[in-house]
């Protein structure tokens, strides 16, 4: 359970930092700026700091016939994409964790009690109804 547990975690930071790390270097745009897809053109002209780099990346974005609006709206659904697959993975994890350790509550497995009179709505052995001989009903309980 605890590497099912730490393989989902590290899947999840994977998947995000594969993500959040979709941009160029300089060194890379200068190479081939054709082979720098448009997302990681998009995300490093929004991000970098350098003018003179970034005058190259919002130009070669133009030559590609895209507005930096429109980079900026990819870039935002890339983020979205990133939060709500990181979220499914923490949800994902939370249910097989909580599946694994029965924290939704409901009924305990019948190693816990071995009787036929849990609780008092059920029935005996013989098919009458247990009531107050029931475990519930009995101080301390079951």
């Amino acid at each position: 359970m605890k590497i099912t547990y730490l393989t989902r975690c590290f899947g999840a930071a994977a998947i995000s930092l594969a993500l959040a790390s979709c941009t160029t270097t300089q060194a890379d745009f200068n190479k081939k700026p054709s082979a720098v897809s448009k997302a990681a053109l998009c995300k490093t002209a929004l991000e970098t700091k350098d003018p003179a780099f970034q005058f190259q990346l919002v130009s070669e974005v133009n030559r590609r016939g895209l507005s930096m609006l429109e980079c900026e709206q990819m870039v935002a659904q890339q983020r979205q994409a990133a939060a709500a697959l990181v979220a499914v993975a923490l949800v994902g994890t939370a249910v097989a964790v909580c599946a694994n350790n029965n924290c939704g509550g409901g009924y305990y497995p019948s190693s816990y009690y071995q009787g036929n009179c849990r609780y008092d709505w059920q029935y005996d052995a013989a098919g009458h109804r247990c009531g107050r001989r029931s475990a519930w009903s009995r101080p301390g309980g079951y």
